[in-house]
């Protein structure tokens, strides 16, 4: 990706100094030769050909290499913003699916809560298992707070497996998917069948239920429409949270979480609605 950035910026680089020298000349007369692009500002009648424009963007690079970097930040603080605005127009136009969602899994008492965040991630994900704790201690501390939990597994065929699994014991009874998806977050290695079921049924739920539950439809439906939801919203990689309408990518240490939480209530972020009634 720096490579791309580099590349990219140095090509703008290029194109503004070409941009540039040919704004000066726009009243030239055009040359005859196949390789003359512009005339230089200080004598019309002068051609310039491509390889000196060339030469004279390698010059100037040379003269000041930090131009290049001072192209790559401003580029990458573009894209940056640009990803944010876009991402704030998606969560706006998913708003009603993300936040009245009754479907997916959450914690904390959604009667009672007057934030919600929503956060996508995946099984396989350290930085997503680094997040349990805190995500655990931010909705011990604040009882007003709501999580909901979007599957987004993206790393591997078994992420999907994990993902089904934790979706089927929600359904079977919501009251233990917080333990099961702890669980699943706390463990190493592959999730297959034989693994998934021990873990269901030392929580209580009977395996075979478990795998009848994890093939449904509803669950392979419900995947994909988060998979889309996802994309829309620029998620590219897990965790990502959502807090207001402000997307919040990778781990981030609990003060972060709950000075954004704060902001968010106290009004001086975009405030996410309460969550609807438990049903």
């Amino acid at each position: 990706m720096k490579r791309l950035n580099l590349i990219a910026a140095t090509t703008c680089l290029s194109l503004a100094m070409l941009h540039t020298a040919w704004a000066q000349t726009a009243a030239a007369p055009a040359a005859p030769a196949t390789n003359t692009v512009i005339a230089p500002a200080g004598d019309p009648s002068t051609p310039v050909t491509r390889g000196e424009i060339q030469q004279l963007v390698k010059d100037a690079i040379m003269a000041d290499p930090e131009v290049i970097m001072q192209a790559v930040r401003k580029l990458r603080d573009k894209q940056e913003e640009d990803g944010k605005k876009a991402s704030a127009e998606a969560f706006e136009k998913n708003k009603s699916v993300l936040l009245n969602d009754t479907v997916s899994p959450s914690i904390g008492d959604p009667k009672t809560s007057d934030v919600t965040i929503i956060e996508f991630f995946d099984y396989h994900c350290g930085y997503c298992k680094q997040l349990l704790p805190t995500v655990q201690q931010l909705v011990n501390e604040d009882k007003k707070v709501r999580v909901i939990f979007r599957e987004y597994p993206i790393l591997s065929e078994d992420s999907v497996t994990a993902a089904r699994a934790a979706l089927a014991v929600n359904r079977i009874d919501p009251n233990k998917y917080w333990d099961f998806h702890s669980a699943l977050m706390k463990s190493q290695g592959k999730y297959d069948e034989a693994s998934l079921s021990a873990i269901a049924t030392q929580l209580g739920i009977d395996a075979n239920k478990l795998k009848a539950e994890m093939v449904k439809p509803e669950i392979t439906e419900y995947l994909d429409n988060n998979r889309k939801i996802g994309e829309d919203l620029g998620v590219r990689g897990t965790p990502a949270m959502f807090i207001g309408n402000k997307m919040l990518p990778g781990a981030v240490p609990y003060a972060t979480l709950k000075r954004l939480v704060d902001e968010v209530r106290s009004g001086k972020a975009a405030p996410a609605p309460a969550a609807p009634a438990a049903q």
